[in-house]
C-alpha cells in the first residue's frame, strides 16, 4: 500500500506528509477531491526520498506550486501531490552569470511572486512590475510564462534549472540556457513531464527602491480595484484572443454572461474573465461555466477561447 511506503520515510522527513487530504486545501480555488498523499518537502534530501518512491512504485504524481492557476477535479486522486511551497525559496543577487557581468537574480522556484515584489521594492529591482498581481510562485510563473499588459516573465529569463522526477537515478540539476527557452502566450514548450523547476535566473534593472515601490503599489491598487481578489479564483480563466483584437473579458461581456452562475461558481461581476467560488463551488460547476463561455463564443462570435487555468483530474 502506498501509504505504508511513505510511512517508512516519515521519521527522517523534514517536511510534511498528509494522507487522504482534500486538494482544495492547497488550491486558490478551494476546490478539489482528496489526494492519497500530499508531500511537502523542505530539503533536497526530502525531494530525493520522494523521487525514489515515485520511481520505485510508478505511482501517478503531480507537481503543485502555489495552486493559483489550477482547477482540481472533484474526484479523489490515487497518487501523490508534490507541494513545492517551502523548498527553493531564496533570492540571490549575482553580478556575473555565465561569464557576463550584469545585474542578475537567482530565484528559488517556490518563492512567491508577492515576496519577490516586496524585495524588489526594498532593494530596487526594476523591470519586475510585469508580474504585479500575478498569484503563485516563480516556478509557476515560468511554467505559464506569466505576465500582464506590461510584459511576460519569459522575456526576462536568462536560464532555468530543473531536476526530473520521472527519470531514474540521482536527481541531477539540468541548466536550460536562454536559447533553449521556448515560450508562447501563457505557455512554455521546453519543459517535459516530470521536470521540476528549482531556480530561475533573471536580469533586472537597478533602480531607486522608492520608485520601484511606487510603481508596484500603483499597479497593485489598480488590480485591487478591478479584480475580485476577495473571493477564491484561479485568476484569469481565458487567454486573450489577440487575433480578434479583444480581451477575453470583452468577449464574455458581449455574450452577456457577466455575473452568470452555475451552482456556487460565478462569472465575476467585477471582472468577467474571473470565475469565482462563492463558497461551496464544485469543479463541475466551474467547468460548466468554462464550457458555456467557450461554446457561445464560438457559436455566436466565431471566437475560439482557450483556457489559462489547468484542469487536473
Amino acid at each position: 500500500m502506498l501509504r505504508n511506503r511513505f510511512r517508512e520515510i516519515e521519521k527522517d522527513f523534514d517536511g510534511s506528509l498528509e494522507y487522504d487530504t482534500p486538494r482544495a486545501k492547497y488550491a486558490y480555488y478551494r476546490i478539489g477531491g482528496k489526494a492519497e498523499v500530499i508531500a511537502t518537502p523542505r530539503s533536497f534530501q526530502d525531494l530525493s526520498r520522494l523521487h525514489a518512491i515515485l520511481i520505485e512504485t510508478g505511482v501517478p504524481f503531480f507537481i503543485l506550486g502555489w495552486g493559483s492557476n489550477i482547477l482540481f477535479s472533484d474526484a479523489d486522486y490515487p497518487g501523490v501531490i508534490l507541494r513545492m511551497k517551502h523548498l527553493f525559496t531564496e533570492i540571490e543577487e549575482l553580478s556575473e552569470l555565465n561569464g557576463i557581468s550584469g545585474n542578475f537574480l537567482k530565484l528559488g522556484a517556490s518563492l512567491g511572486a508577492s515576496s519577490l515584489l516586496k524585495k524588489a521594492g526594498e532593494r530596487g529591482y526594476g523591470g519586475l512590475a510585469c508580474v504585479t498581481g500575478v498569484p503563485g510562485s516563480v516556478g509557476g510563473m515560468v511554467t505559464m510564462n506569466a505576465g500582464t499588459h506590461l510584459g511576460e516573465l519569459g522575456s526576462m529569463l536568462i536560464q532555468t534549472e530543473t531536476v526530473n522526477l520521472n527519470e531514474a537515478g540521482m536527481l541531477t540539476p539540468k541548466i536550460h540556457v536562454h536559447d533553449e527557452h521556448d515560450f508562447s502566450y501563457r505557455e512554455n514548450h521546453f519543459l517535459k513531464f516530470g521536470d521540476l523547476i528549482t531556480h530561475a535566473y533573471l536580469e533586472y534593472e537597478r533602480r531607486d527602491p522608492l520608485l520601484v515601490q511606487s510603481e508596484i503599489e500603483e499597479l497593485y491598487q489598480r488590480r485591487k480595484a478591478t479584480q475580485p481578489i476577495n473571493l477564491p479564483s484561479c485568476g484569469s480563466v481565458f487567454m486573450n484572443p489577440k487575433s480578434h483584437g479583444m480581451n477575453a473579458w470583452q468577449v464574455i461581456d458581449q455574450l452577456g454572461l457577466r455575473g452568470h452562475r452555475i451552482g456556487q461558481a460565478q462569472i465575476s461581476e467585477k471582472h468577467s474573465n474571473f470565475i469565482v467560488n462563492l463558497g461551496s463551488a464544485r469543479a463541475v460547476d466551474v467547468k460548466a461555466l468554462i464550457d458555456l463561455v467557450k461554446a457561445r463564443a464560438l457559436n455566436e462570435l466565431g471566437i475560439t477561447l482557450q483556457e489559462e487555468v489547468k484542469y487536473i483530474l
